[in-house]
């Protein structure tokens, strides 16, 4: 995709695309996805690089674009441009799979709190179907076990800074009161918990940090992988002095594709700073070993279905 500075700009990066792919929905799941995620490999990783466009209250960031991602966002675009024959498509599969009842608002998006909204979302929306529950050991057992939290969202509305806002235009005064109302939206919401299942890193690797490749042969074709980390707080990415406001049960998303080379992920990293694609078993050893990792206990799989 061509780089691009403006929603204009955005909007002819998709509209090329779907030209220079005219048969895109003619392909099989497996290879649309292919084609889109290696149309993305090398774009630079940018923290929520997406918002309600020019007239959002709370971020002028735009509703879509080709030349930045962070996981969620390039996971929600792939999905997109996988289920559209043109962009006019596209723009209306982005705007579903972000957003609750399809009304662009910022307290309305699906994407900060995966297990608890975004995959129960896009697996009513026919995108996805979880998996994890059906790889079994050798004794035909389930391996998977569960992790658990409490999403809080009021306290996450609570602790925004105006870091956390994308008001260029507007004066400090001005962000203020948005800041203020954003907080005030938040207290409509109430903690609840999430529960999540996730295969253990423990049983995809053996006690030598092998894998074990009867359970890695159970992958689907295609896949989101959520990297989990049970009951997790991370910090603010725009304004690492404080907390999150809310514990999670998700890291980190990508996309898997199961090949005759093994099952290779997809995903914009904010290590490699750009989209990158490497082996499962490769980027999933290195919590084994990386002991910084360690509160990285496994993975949940969701079946791409469309």
């Amino acid at each position: 995709m061509i780089a691009t500075t403006d929603i204009v700009n955005h909007d002819q990066a998709f509209v090329q695309f779907y030209q220079s792919h005219p048969n895109l929905l003619a392909l099989p799941l497996s290879n649309r996805i292919t084609t889109i995620t290696q149309q993305f490999l090398n774009s630079p990783y940018q923290f929520e690089p997406l918002g309600e466009g020019h007239t959002g209250i709370y971020s002028h960031l735009p509703l879509y674009r080709a030349d930045a991602f962070d996981c969620v966002s390039f996971v929600d675009t792939t999905l997109a441009l996988s289920n559209a024959a043109n962009f006019a498509q596209f723009k209306k599969n982005i705007i579903a799979i972000r957003y609750t009842n399809q009304k662009v608002d910022y307290t309305q998006r699906t994407d900060w709190f995966t297990d608890y909204e975004w995959n129960p979302h896009l697996q009513q929306l026919g995108y996805i179907q979880d998996v994890t529950p059906k790889f079994m050991d050798s004794n035909k057992k389930p391996i998977a076990e569960e992790a658990k939290t409490i999403i809080n969202k009021p306290e996450f509305y609570a602790q925004k800074t105006l870091s956390n806002l994308e008001l260029p235009d507007l004066s400090d005064e001005k962000k203020q009161q948005r800041l203020a109302q954003l907080k005030a939206e938040g207290e409509n919401f109430t903690a609840q918990p999430s529960t999540l299942s996730y295969l253990p890193l423990t049983k995809l690797f053996d006690a030598h940090g092998e894998p074990v490749l009867a359970l890695w042969n159970q992958f689907p074709p295609v896949a989101v992988i959520e990297i989990v980390r049970p009951n997790w707080r991370p910090l603010n990415p725009k304004d690492p002095s404080i907390d999150y406001g809310t514990n999670l049960n998700v890291a980190h998303v990508g996309i898997a594709i199961h090949t005759t080379h093994g099952v290779m992920i997809y995903h914009a990293s904010s290590v490699s700073h750009k989209v990158v694609c490497l082996p499962l078993i490769d980027y999933l050893h290195s919590f084994l070993e990386d002991s910084r990792s360690a509160p990285v206990k496994g993975i949940h799989v969701e079946e791409i279905l469309k």
